[in-house]
């Protein structure tokens, strides 16, 4: 993965942006001071994007400086939205592929995966908001696999073909999996049942 610890920090709120909009949330501060994903946010840093860039002596404080370093950033999560196709796929197929290829525990990038299809397909957040699009970028043939019933056909849409996902049994079973869990329940309630609210319910 070519990357270092400042640039996987920095992209924080790309990360979060899509989960947190999808919850309700509008702006970077909100959506990081909300335990569930700060713990989400935390765990996918430290154990996947760290990790597969062979950075495995980062300190904990200095991951939870970058993570306060949000707590007051009260930028638009829709403006990260707006242009994630030409940034998530650059930030998270390389680390997603690597887990893959050793067998790695990819169930936090495959939820990430399944809120941004779903953002993308969805006319409203989880709390019943209007969800207008405004990401551009993509070829005029991706929208009928991202406006597809059939949710897996989001993984075919041209910036993920190259990576191939669908040669991944476990993982198409588990995109797929969130995905419905999304769509019926939200990502709050999913990410309860990874268990990423027990720091917030101490």
């Amino acid at each position: 993965m070519q990357t270092n610890t400042h640039e996987t920090l920095n992209a924080l709120p790309t990360l979060l942006a899509y989960p947190g909009f999808l919850a309700g949330y509008r702006t970077i501060d909100e959506t990081i001071n909300d335990h569930l994903f700060s713990n989400y946010l935390r765990a996918l840093i430290q154990q996947d994007m760290l990790a597969s860039a062979g950075i495995t002596d980062q300190p904990e404080e200095s991951i939870e400086a970058f993570i306060r370093q949000f707590t007051s950033n009260a930028d638009s999560l829709a403006s990260l939205c707006s242009d994630g196709i030409s940034k998530l796929p650059l930030l998270l197929l390389p680390t997603l592929l690597d887990a893959l290829t050793k067998n790695g525990d990819v169930h936090r990038m495959a939820f990430l995966l399944a809120a941004y299809g779903h953002y993308l397909s969805a006319t409203c957040d989880d709390i019943e908001t209007d969800n207008p699009i405004a990401e551009s970028g993509f070829p005029q043939g991706d929208w009928a696999k991202i406006t597809s019933s059939d949710a897996l056909a989001f993984l075919h849409i041209s910036a993920f073909a190259s990576a191939r996902l669908h040669n991944y049994p476990h993982f198409v079973a588990m995109y797929k999996s969130y995905r419905t869990q999304i769509d019926k329940y939200g990502v709050v309630f999913l990410l309860k049942q990874m268990a990423y609210n027990q720091l917030a319910l101490q």
